[in-house]
């Protein structure tokens, strides 16, 4: 009998030894903190050492068009073992020097705010830490050992912060210890962390959860609209993609103050998509239904499907994605919108196109330099590239007699990305095109996105029977700054800005301009001749530009 239990007894404790919990690779213990009557985060790591007697953590002293990040540094040492802390800002490095042999490191450093002078889009994506709530991204907030392999197993230990104290982020909503079992060190690195006053709406879509975090008094909307727009649009892009594989999602929106006009912006992060709105009576609920819209359909557009070059093909991430955001806004009635939304702001595109200086160069123009440094050039990939979706989706159902569209193309596009793992390249698109084409679409391709060369949508909308106007208002701001935007460069003699009375050589001490806006005014403050000047008007011009019709009959035909 003895013989008999004793082998049970062994697999027992093997068993329950299986069991234990492993110990994670990287922990960090995340506390509030008060240094000199200045709210902080203390974050505590523990984590393999480096068995040379060097360890080196990166945190980036430049990202995301911020600089000087190591300002937000506070107290830093090592508590288990003596040693030194170096800061290495060029290399976005901090060094760890102890003795050799040490097996595991903990490590506290802490992280503040380093601006006093109020919140604002250029502020937003520093780290942001006051007595109501915190607001940080991934790489301003936790240091990662460099010798960290590609996945890691990480505890995030919210427990010291009060009960009352939301806790919300990318892995996860109020889990005051979170495990991210396996964890993809790139995902765990582009994450948004919020905490304090947040107020959590929550829902789910077949089962996934979906989340919005905002703060504040609103004063455009109530945050139970913006969750039903994010709600909507998500259902209706994961029904369109037939994917629901993502358990879980969240939107965290900031308010900021602007006193003049609205303005807003997002990142898409993983799991999570991060904006900051300007809180006035000027930003709307309709701003939200666009953001959400396009930002989120980049889950796809961008993230699934990615580029082969990045700028080389933004005609298709960045315009494809515009007309996948205006035909499913309008498709699925996201806020009351229909057809009429959608020919709408493909007018707009058309007009903006038109208007835009550079709105012929080839696609080779819309390389890193231009489009980070150029309004025209970032824009141009968006309206090029929308006009061309919008064109080939119309060809496809002619093509077709109404049995396949450009939806047909980007399921194509989708299964290859998720099961080949086929990049969007030219050589590929043209390829793929062919099968939906009556022959000669690369010749198509290299005349309208190659070379620049616009599109003849007066014929398309011939053929389609579309009703339509030749002549448009475009925007034409009729001046040139000078280099430093403080005077006046040139004018366009003729121009609404000639007719309100600018002139070569103004100096400028005020502007407000709505770019590419034909409904809003130009107003420019000037001096000349020791004399201050205010100048007002509409930067518009009549140009030969077609535009739909906003009719029943074409909104039928176009599928709305």
């Amino acid at each position: 009998m003895f013989k008999r239990v004793l082998p049970t007894a062994l697999l027992a404790i093997i068993l329950f030894s299986c069991h234990q919990k492993a110990e994670p690779d990287i922990r960090y213990v995340i506390a509030p903190v008060v240094v000199d009557s200045i709210p902080q985060l203390q974050i505590k790591m523990t984590f393999p050492a480096n068995p040379e007697g060097t360890t080196v953590l990166s945190f980036p002293n430049e990202a995301w068009g911020q600089e000087k990040l190591f300002g937000t540094l506070g107290k830093m040492q090592l508590l288990n073992v003596e040693g030194a802390v170096e800061k290495d800002a060029e290399n976005g490095q901090i060094v760890l020097i102890h003795p050799k042999g040490v097996k595991k490191l903990e490590f506290e450093y802490v992280l503040k705010q380093d601006f006093d002078d109020g919140l604002s889009t250029i502020r937003i994506y520093r780290p942001i830490i006051n007595s109501t709530y915190f607001h940080a991204f991934s790489h301003n907030m936790f240091m990662v050992p460099e010798q960290a392999a590609g996945h890691q197993n990480i505890i995030l230990d919210w427990s010291s912060f009060p009960k009352d104290y939301t806790v919300h982020n990318s892995f996860g909503s109020q889990e005051r210890v979170q495990e991210l079992k396996d964890m993809d060190m790139d995902l765990f690195g582009n994450a948004i962390f919020v905490g304090g006053d947040f107020r959590v709406l929550s829902g789910d879509i077949q089962g996934n959860r979906i989340s919005l975090a905002t703060r504040g008094e609103w004063v455009p909307f109530q945050d139970e609209d913006v969750f039903q727009v994010l709600e909507r649009t998500l259902t209706c892009q994961r029904n369109f993609w037939n994917d629901h594989s993502q358990e879980y999602f969240t939107v965290t929106m900031q308010p900021f103050p602007q006193e003049n006009g609205s303005s807003f912006q997002g990142t898409g992060l993983t799991n999570s998509f991060a904006t900051s709105v300007s809180n006035n009576d000027l930003t709307d609920i309709g701003q939200m239904v666009y953001l959400f819209n396009h930002e989120l359909m980049h889950n796809w557009i961008g993230h699934t499907i990615t580029n082969g070059n990045e700028e080389e093909q933004y005609w298709f991430s960045e315009g494809f994605t515009e007309y996948y955001t205006f035909k499913n806004i309008a498709a699925n009635h996201i806020n009351g919108l229909d057809g009429r939304f959608f020919i709408d702001e493909m007018n707009r595109t058309i007009r903006d196109l038109y208007a835009s200086s550079v709105g012929d160069v080839p696609n080779s123009e819309i390389n890193y330099d231009h489009f980070w440094n150029n309004y025209e050039y970032s824009k141009l990939p968006y309206w090029r590239g929308t006009i061309f979706a919008f064109y080939l989706d119309q060809k496809i159902k002619q093509i077709s007699k109404g049995q396949q569209s450009l939806d047909d193309v980007m399921h194509h596009i989708y299964r290859d990305a998720t099961t080949k793992d086929q990049k969007l390249t030219h050589d590929y698109f043209v390829d793929l095109m062919e099968s939906y084409w009556n022959g000669g679409f690369g010749t198509f391709f290299q005349k309208h996105i190659e070379e620049g060369q616009k599109l003849d949508l007066e014929d398309l909308f011939i053929e389609l029977d579309l009703a339509y106007s030749t002549e448009s208002d475009i925007y034409e701001l009729g001046f040139e700054f000078t280099e430093d935007r403080k005077g006046i460069k040139s004018v366009i003699e003729g121009s609404k800005a000639w007719e309100a009375g600018i002139r070569e050589g103004d100096a400028v001490f005020s502007r407000s301009i709505w770019q590419g806006n034909i409904e809003k005014e130009v107003e420019l403050g000037v001096k000349r001749n020791g004399e201050q000047l205010h100048f007002s008007f509409y930067p518009v011009k009549k140009a030969k530009v077609p535009q739909m019709e906003v009719t029943v009959g074409n909104m039928e035909k176009l599928g709305f």
